[in-house]
């Protein structure tokens, strides 16, 4: 029996080293550090120049408007009152999260089950506190509305959980070896806190400032300069986000390669390594992929519905027409998709490419290993993003409750329970999310680095190892088969490969 076992432990050894060797030229290299896409870091400095001009030139004049008067033209606003609902809402949206991050990592063999079971308990909470807050107002049918599609949810990737599971639990085996991963993202929760009030702030200022004259634009400059408000945003607060995705696959690839190491865990030379590379030599690809990978993915998506249809039709020369259309766009979308994708900015961490290199490699790398389709399985963001969603939702109760208990008042819309739940929501669906990206970005690593190099998991945690495999297999039958048959007649096994 035990000459059994060793034949095969000396087997499936020689069936991952086969498929490490068939990855070879697909895998990640090591980068020489350097600096790349720096104009893309040049760029977003200068956009940060111009939101504190924004807020300097006209954010001031704004502030100094008396409350009592009430202008039709204006949006008069109490900023004193906004940002101190925005400061508690923000430190009960980071005591909430961490404190469900913590649990997460203490169970991550049942992570999924208990973020859908708390998603579902946070969404119940979220309905009844709003029925006894505020029992006329929307608040209360919107968290009844969350937690039917949570519940609805639940069902439906059941299934699919342990698939997910062994994922989050090899990521989070790793974020919990290197601690200091959470110390950075609590630190980037608090910008992302500061960046949302002050975007709001210029935001209500530019508002106020074309109402009075004080700036003068045509309708489309107007609408242009909101659309460039809303796009400033929603770029800086993306590289605060990939910032910690840079850095926790680069930990993660340190972890993966050198697991054995004698330093602190609450902060070692890996994080304070991974997090100098992603802000010195990285930021010029956090800068590209921060303003791109998301519209790309989101085209991607939207092309599965101008996608040619195998359908035949009576209008042959016509339908031929459209077809080749058709082709021709998704050919397009799936051209950038293969540069601009969410795996290049952890192939980024691990390694140290360009930003299109990288993606370029890890769609490669996936497509030989016949995991494409795998790989765009969204359970864990799906699930993460419910939870966000419910914490903001119950944020957003709490700063009603703030409301009530003050009495506050915010502007001269005389809505206070709306503004005081939309503070909340934004401010708790915000900080969740920046926190959250270390399990999302922990299981893009640990899935990048288990297709090429799945040698180096087995010698270094087989436990995980032997998890993953088998959670694969069960979901994906056939899925750590690497499609050539030459590597299994090489091994004299054509059962699999990893």
């Amino acid at each position: 029996a035990q000459s059994r076992s060793r034949r095969s432990f000396r087997k499936m050894h020689m069936r991952q080293q086969s498929a490490q060797l068939f990855m070879e030229d697909v895998k990640g290299i090591p980068q020489r550090p350097a600096c790349r896409d720096v104009i893309f870091v040049l760029l977003f400095l200068f956009h940060l120049v111009g939101m504190i001009y924004l807020g300097s030139a006209y954010g001031l004049e704004a502030m100094r408007v008396d409350t009592n008067y009430l202008t039709p033209r204006a949006v008069t606003l109490s900023y004193r009152n906004v940002i101190y609902v925005a400061c508690l809402c923000g430190a009960f949206a980071v005591v909430v999260s961490t404190c469900t991050l913590l649990i997460m990592m203490t169970i991550t063999k049942r992570i999924v089950q208990v973020a859908l079971i708390l998603t579902i308990c946070l969404s119940f909470a979220w309905g009844t506190i709003g029925i006894g807050v505020s029992p006329k107002n929307f608040v209360p049918i919107t968290g009844i509305i969350t937690l039917a599609l949570s519940v609805a949810y639940a069902f439906v990737v059941w299934d699919r959980i342990p698939f997910a599971a062994a994922n989050l639990h090899a990521g989070l085996s790793a974020v919990r070896a290197n601690l200091g991963t959470v110390l950075v993202a609590l630190v980037f929760q608090g910008l992302a806190l500061v960046w949302t009030i002050y975007s709001a702030f210029v935001l209500i200022a530019v508002y106020d400032a074309l109402k009075v004259g004080d700036l003068t634009l045509s309708h489309n400059m107007t609408i242009f300069v909101y659309c460039m408000l809303g796009i400033s945003y929603y770029w800086t607060f993306q590289v605060l986000m990939n910032v910690i995705q840079v850095t926790v696959s680069g930990t993660i690839g340190s972890w993966w390669f050198k697991p054995e190491t004698s330093e602190s865990l609450l902060w070692n030379q890996s994080v304070g390594h991974a997090l100098f590379s992603a802000i010195f030599y990285s930021s010029g690809s956090i800068c590209f992929g921060s303003l791109l990978i998301g519209p790309v993915h989101l085209l991607r998506q939207l092309s599965a519905f101008c996608r040619p249809s195998q359908e035949d039709s009576i209008l042959m020369c016509l339908h031929e027409f459209v077809n080749c259309i058709q082709q021709c766009i998704a050919n397009c979308v799936d051209s950038l998709s293969d540069h601009f994708n969410p795996w290049a900015l952890t192939y980024v961490g691990l390694y140290g490419y360009g930003l299109m290199e990288a993606g370029q490699n890890a769609t490669e790398l996936f497509e030989k290993r016949g995991w494409t389709r795998i790989v765009s399985d969204d359970l864990v963001i799906n699930v993460l993003l419910m939870f966000s969603i419910v914490v903001g939702g119950v944020t957003g109760c709490f700063g009603i409750l703030i409301q009530q208990i003050d009495k506050l008042s915010f502007s001269n819309f005389d809505a206070p329970t709306l503004t005081a739940f939309s503070i909340g929501l934004g401010v708790g669906l915000v900080l969740t999310s920046v926190l959250f990206s270390i399990i999302s970005s922990s299981v893009n690593a640990v899935i990048v680095c288990f297709a090429g190099s799945p040698l180096e998991f087995e010698s270094h945690h087989p436990q995980l190892s032997a998890e993953m495999r088998s959670a694969w297999r069960e979901v994906w039958p056939g899925c750590m088969d690497v499609v050539d048959l030459r590597v299994s007649f090489m091994t004299g096994d054509i059962q699999g490969i990893v």
